[in-house]
């Protein structure tokens, strides 16, 4: 299957959220996980894991949101790896709903929606080409 990006300008301002958002959600867990943690009412080991596979998923996609034409591979790589995040997010969710505070629970749905939401948006930046015949 071949993909090509469309409307590229517009898939760079998404870019650019997705890792301004990621980068301040990783340095505030990173830097602050135990208060965050107590904050949240979530363990402190979840709050510095989510921060540092968010700033992994910033960091890709600033360096996507920094190149004239995004390569397809990387952000279809981001794209899939935003849907798996937000399973993955939706799991927490589930797991540490009943002993969060209404923070964490917000935090955590919060978590499902925009990751969620960068996953589709990204994604309807690529157009797959029609094989050969």
């Amino acid at each position: 299957m071949t993909y090509y990006v469309h409307s590229v300008a517009s898939l760079r301002k998404i870019l650019w959220a997705d890792s301004i958002l990621g980068g301040i959600t990783a340095i505030v867990g990173i830097t602050l996980a135990k208060l965050a943690g107590r904050f949240l009412g979530l363990p402190v080991a979840v709050v510095f894991a989510i921060a540092v596979i968010t700033l992994l998923y910033a960091l890709l996609a600033f360096s996507l949101a920094i190149q004239k034409r995004p390569p397809v591979l990387r952000l279809v790589f981001l794209i899939r790896a935003n849907w798996f995040w937000t399973g993955v997010s939706i799991f927490l969710l589930i797991r540490f709903i009943s002993g969060c505070t209404v923070y964490g629970a917000i935090f955590l749905i919060l978590q499902v929606l925009v990751v969620g939401l960068l996953a589709l948006l990204e994604g309807r930046h690529l157009m797959q080409t029609e094989p050969l015949s």
